[in-house]
C-alpha cells in the first residue's frame, strides 16, 4: 500500500483500487457536475429483460430403455459400462450438462456398434430403434443444457460487477468456451456423434464459471448505457454557447478541456470501446447458441439492444463536446 502513497511514482488509481468502468463513469459525471455547477439526482438502473424460470424451460427426456436379454450384445458394443453408469446413484441425478455428455457418448458408441456385422437381425433392429430414438431426443438434451445449466444461467442473468477499463481477464477464455459450445451445436446438427462426444462440456462451463465474463459484460453494457443517458441529461442542461458568451476564454473552459481529455477520452471512451470489442466478438457466439430457444428475445434485449443504446448515448454525448469545441475556444483533441 505504500506505493499508493508516493505521488512521485505516478501510479494510477486503477493500480491501487478496483477502478472499473462504473467508477470511471461516476467519477467523470461528478467532475462534469462540479465544473458545470449542475447537480442532478441519478435514477436507478432499470431492470433487465425478464427471462423465463429454469423450471419452465426444462423439457423431460423420453424414457428410452435398452432391454437387451443378450448380455453379449451389451459387452460387444461396450454399452454395458454406459448403461451401468446411467443406472448408478450419480447417474440418476445427472445435471443437464452431464446428461448431454452421456447421451452423446451413448450415441457415439451405439453408432460404432451398428457399423459392425450382425447375424441376429432381431437384436440389430432393436439397437437401430434405440439409436433412432436417441437421435430424436438429443436436441432436447442440448437445449436443457443451454437453458437450465446453473453456470450458463448465472452468465445470462448477469452479476452486479462491472468490467475493468481495459484488458479484462477472461475474454479469450470465454471466447474459446463459447466457440467450443458452438462447435458442439454444429456437430449435433451434423449428427457427428464421435466428434460431439469428444468435446469436454464441463471444461467449457468451468471456464465460463471461473471468469463470469458474460455476466459482467451484460451488467457493464446496461450500466454504461444508463450512466451515459444520465450524463446527457446533465450536459444538455447547459448549452455550449452559455459557457463562453461572445466566445470568451475562461478558467471554466480550461477545466472542461482537462475533464474531456483526462476523464472522457482517456477513461470513458476507452471503456466503451472495450465493451464494444467484447460485445462484437462474443454476442454472435451467444446468439448462435440461443437463436432458436425461448431465451433469444430477452438475451437480444440484454445484450444487442443495450449495446446499441450505449452507442447512441455515447454518440449524443460526443456531439455535445463537438458543439462546445465549435462554439467556444477550448481546442479539444482526441487520442488516436
Amino acid at each position: 500500500m505504500k506505493a499508493c502513497l508516493l505521488p512521485l511514482l505516478l501510479i494510477s488509481l486503477s493500480a491501487c483500487t478496483d477502478y472499473n468502468g462504473d467508477k470511471a463513469l461516476q467519477n467523470y459525471q461528478q467532475r462534469l457536475e462540479r465544473v458545470l455547477d449542475i447537480s442532478q439526482k441519478n435514477t436507478a438502473l432499470p431492470d433487465a429483460a425478464v427471462m423465463a424460470a429454469q423450471r419452465d424451460l426444462k423439457q423431460p427426456l423420453p424414457d428410452i430403455r435398452l432391454d437387451l436379454t443378450d448380455a453379449y450384445a451389451t459387452r460387444r458394443c461396450s454399452l454395458d459400462t454406459l448403461i451401468g453408469e446411467r443406472n448408478s446413484s450419480l447417474g440418476k441425478v445427472y445435471n443437464a450438462s452431464k446428461q448431454l455428455s452421456y447421451e452423446l457418448r451413448f450415441l457415439s458408441q451405439l453408432q460404432r456398434c451398428l457399423e459392425q456385422s450382425w447375424d441376429n437381425t432381431t437384436l440389430l433392429n432393436q439397437l437401430q430403434q434405440v439409436y433412432q430414438q436417441k437421435q430424436h431426443s438429443i436436441d432436447i438434451a442440448f437445449n436443457n443444457m443451454l437453458l437450465t445449466d446453473d453456470t450458463l444461467r448465472k452468465e445470462l442473468l448477469g452479476i452486479r460487477k462491472a468490467l475493468p477499463l481495459k484488458a479484462a481477464p477472461g475474454f479469450s477464455e470465454t471466447w474459446q468456451a463459447l466457440t467450443e459450445l458452438n462447435q458442439l451445436q454444429q456437430f449435433i446438427a451434423e449428427q457427428n456423434w464421435q466428434a460431439a462426444s469428444q468435446i469436454n462440456i464441463e471444461q467449457q462451463l468451468q471456464l465460463l464459471y471461473r471468469y463470469n465474463f458474460i455476466a459482467r459484460l451484460q451488467y457493464s453494457l446496461r450500466t454504461a448505457s444508463h450512466q451515459l443517458a444520465q450524463l446527457n441529461q446533465l450536459s444538455q442542461a447547459k448549452a455550449p454557447s452559455a459557457l463562453c458568451p461572445q466566445q470568451r476564454d475562461s478558467e471554466q473552459l480550461h477545466i472542461l478541456a482537462n475533464v474531456f481529455s483526462k476523464y472522457f477520452v482517456a477513461e470513458v471512451q476507452l471503456y466503451t470501446s472495450e465493451l464494444s470489442r467484447y460485445q462484437q466478438q462474443l454476442w454472435p457466439l451467444l446468439q448462435q447458441l440461443y437463436q432458436h430457444t425461448e431465451l433469444n428475445s430477452p438475451l437480444t434485449l440484454r445484450f444487442e439492444q443495450t449495446y446499441l443504446d450505449m452507442r447512441t448515448e455515447l454518440s449524443n454525448h460526443v456531439k455535445w463536446w463537438q458543439a462546445l469545441n465549435s462554439q467556444c475556444p477550448v481546442k479539444l483533441t482526441t487520442q488516436q
